[in-house]
């Protein structure tokens, strides 16, 4: 009974120690990322792909970006206010045709079979990957989005 005890101590010991070590780690709490913001996208046809965007995922321009008086990127989003989750789509002609170098976007969604099946309707090819879950698109580069939706217990 005393090792059990001696063993449940050391592991409750080395938990802390790791625990802790693990909070120690990193910028100060003032300066630590609150969360991911989003996905920043090189594209080579900047007002296509802005209005892939908004007619096919219902995003909104939230910021716009110019050089010389011509927007060079765009801030998309969704209109869930400050601090809101976003795409940022950036001006790149010089970039190599395809898919921008990252496995994916993914989207949380109320009904991801349904607004696949929707886009379906819109002309945007669609993956099912998990029944009801997750259902994969590219946009008209080929990057790859998932639209995806919490199981249901």
């Amino acid at each position: 009974m005393k090792t059990l005890r001696a063993a449940i101590l050391a592991m409750a010991l080395a938990g802390a120690t790791l625990a802790g070590a693990a909070r120690a780690e990193g910028p100060p709490v003032g300066l630590k990322p609150a969360h991911v913001a989003g996905p920043g996208l090189n594209v080579l046809d900047l007002e296509g792909q802005k209005t892939w965007y908004m007619a096919k995922l219902g995003m909104t321009v939230a910021n716009t970006y110019k050089r010389e008086g011509k927007p060079f990127e765009y801030i998309m989003g969704l209109g869930d206010g400050p601090g809101a989750a976003i795409i940022a789509l950036l001006a790149a002609p010089q970039r190599p045709a395809g898919p921008n170098g990252f496995g994916r976007i993914i989207l949380a969604v109320p009904d991801a079979k349904g607004l696949a099946d929707w886009l379906k309707t819109q002309g945007v090819e669609t993956r099912e990957v998990i029944a009801g879950v997750a259902y994969f698109i590219r946009d008209p580069e080929g990057n790859a989005i998932e639209l995806y939706s919490a199981p249901k217990p």
